[in-house]
């Protein structure tokens, strides 16, 4: 197996681990809740603090303010305040903007408008896992194809 062909059943293995630990940690805060309703524990390794779980005081809702007809609204506001309440604002559509790029695109210089290229990114690995990851995974580990121990080694990597 080339080094290439490892690493990539490297990640295969780590994006495995990582939805095994995801499901992981959404069953034990799952659980977390039913024990505890509010309050705060500690979780020590000797007599090192680990971290600890809460659950705060929940939070008070807060009302949320929609303006449904702008045009009442704007009557309302200058009746109720005058006109320095509310102002008129010109802007672009979309559909006008859209015909100013394209203009600024093919047609040289638009007043008003600058064109810049921005240096292109450099292409970044990633990885795109099968579906049922997972269960490969563990199959793989069963056989003896793959040991999770030397890949979940704690430590220093280079």
């Amino acid at each position: 197996m080339s080094d290439v062909e490892q690493i990539v059943k490297d990640l295969a293995a780590i994006t495995a681990v990582k939805k095994i630990l995801a499901d992981a940690e959404k069953e034990r805060k799952a659980a977390l809740q039913e024990q505890l309703s509010r309050g705060t524990v500690y979780a020590f390794a000797g007599d090192q603090e680990l971290g600890y779980a809460s659950v705060p005081k929940p939070s008070q809702p807060k009302a949320v303010v929609e303006i449904v007809d702008e045009s009442e609204a704007l009557a309302w506001m200058v009746e109720e305040f005058g006109d320095g309440a509310v102002e008129t604002v010109v802007r672009l559509t979309e559909q006008g903007r859209k015909s100013l790029e394209a203009c600024a695109l093919t047609n040289g210089p638009v007043p008003g408008v600058t064109v810049t290229v921005p240096e292109p990114r450099p292409a970044t690995p990633r990885f795109v896992p099968a579906k049922n990851v997972v269960e490969l995974v563990r199959g793989m580990a069963q056989r003896g194809e793959f040991s999770f121990t030397s890949l979940l080694e704690i430590g220093e990597r280079p």
